[in-house]
């Protein structure tokens, strides 16, 4: 459009005024809104046209008569193409698209709101702009900011994110704090800025749809159509699906095979199977020497003992057995001692890490309360390992 206004406002000759009313055209074909605008400019092409570059002769002058009327009415053909809907529906577009960041002036509710009364707005707006009822400016686009903003609002934990940051996806969604995303999904709908499915919502108030309806999915790869089709069609479906199961049986009868032969092939195909299967329970059990806890895994392991080196204790089922398989002072018992250490090691490394993921959980919620919790949340295991990793250094 500002290049349309600098090509008028710098024409020199006809052809600079046809080239203003080729962007112009492009313009609008791109922003349907920019209709008025793109009439009032071509008004003003046609009065440059006739007062700036009329011919003295009356062959020119006619001509230039001819094309303003056919610029004339270019004009009201491309306003009258883009606008399709009513006053009403276009005023409705133009007020939802301008308040699409205020999820509850979209829904015109308050923010005090219920969740019953966000459900009745939602449901009230949903049937006047669905893009197969409404034929306005942007019905699709205005479809899915209504469904975005009553998907955020409908659910607890987005509203409160909402309400208290401006963006559904609390701290992270500020602005200046945006980070990009090669694509995630937000439950309970799908992922609010690159794949809303309005269908999914407007289906779940209307029990499956309005007969012959097509809902429109919104997608990174533009609109699909789904279609919901009426009771007499899903009847010719499921008549054709029986037909087609019937056809299949037919067939298999028709070509019956040697069960006995089919058998002994699927049990020949089995014997590897089952061989592992019997050599597997009927093998004897490898022989546990220790555990890090008394009765976990296995019950018995009553005796106390500890490492030499860093102290670590571990259970044994009797001393007197475990001295003589791994004879104190050995390379044996050593061997087995620094084992033992490394499974202590690596059990306290794993319970750190979930102690610290819990804690940051807690700091991190959007509850006050748990962000207190979690400032005295304690992490016994990560105290243990940091003295384990002490004696280590010694």
């Amino acid at each position: 459009m500002d290049i349309a206004n600098e090509k008028l406002s710098s024409a020199k000759s006809p052809d600079d005024l046809d080239s203003a009313l080729k962007f112009a055209k492009k313009a609008v074909k791109l922003n349907a809104s920019l209709a008025s605008d793109v009439a009032k400019l071509v008004q003003k092409i046609q009065r440059k046209k006739a007062s700036g570059f009329a011919s003295s002769s009356s062959a020119a002058r006619g001509e230039a008569r001819a094309k303003e009327a056919t610029a004339s009415r270019t004009a009201q053909e491309t306003k009258k193409e883009y606008v399709k809907g009513t006053a009403e529906q276009e005023k409705l577009m133009r007020e939802i698209q301008a308040k699409k960041n205020d999820y509850y002036a979209v829904l015109s509710v308050e923010r005090t709101a219920t969740e019953n009364e966000i459900k009745k707005a939602y449901r009230k707006l949903a049937v006047k702009i669905h893009p197969d009822k409404c034929q306005g400016t942007g019905a699709e686009e205005a479809f899915k900011i209504v469904s975005k903003a009553f998907a955020c609002l409908s659910d607890a934990e987005k509203r409160a994110a909402y309400d208290r940051y401006g963006s559904e996806e609390g701290p992270q969604g500020m602005p200046g704090m945006r980070r990009r995303h090669a694509g995630q999904a937000h439950s309970p709908f799908g992922g609010f800025d690159d794949d809303i499915d309005p269908r999914e919502i407007f289906n779940m108030f209307f029990g499956g749809g309005m007969p012959g309806v097509r809902f429109h999915t919104f997608g990174g790869n533009g609109f699909h159509s789904h279609g919901f089709h009426s009771s007499q069609q899903r009847a010719r479906q499921q008549q054709r699906y029986r037909e087609n199961r019937s056809d299949s049986s037919n067939r298999r009868q028709s070509e019956p095979e040697d069960l006995a032969s089919a058998f002994t092939r699927n049990f020949m195909q089995m014997i590897p199977i089952l061989l592992f299967l019997f050599l597997w329970a009927f093998s004897p059990a490898p022989e546990v020497h220790y555990q890090l806890f008394q009765d976990s895994p296995n019950s018995g392991y009553t005796t106390k003992l500890q490492t030499k080196k860093l102290e670590v204790p571990y259970y044994v089922k009797s001393k007197a057995q475990f001295d003589k398989s791994f004879t104190p002072g050995t390379f044996n018992r050593q061997r087995m001692e620094q084992t033992i250490e490394r499974d202590y090691q690596g059990m306290l490394e794993n319970s750190c890490l979930y102690e610290r993921g819990t804690k940051e959980r807690m700091l991190r919620s959007y509850s006050r309360d748990q962000r207190e919790k979690g400032k005295t949340y304690e992490m016994p295991h990560c105290e243990r390992l940091k003295e384990l990793r002490r004696k280590m250094m010694r």
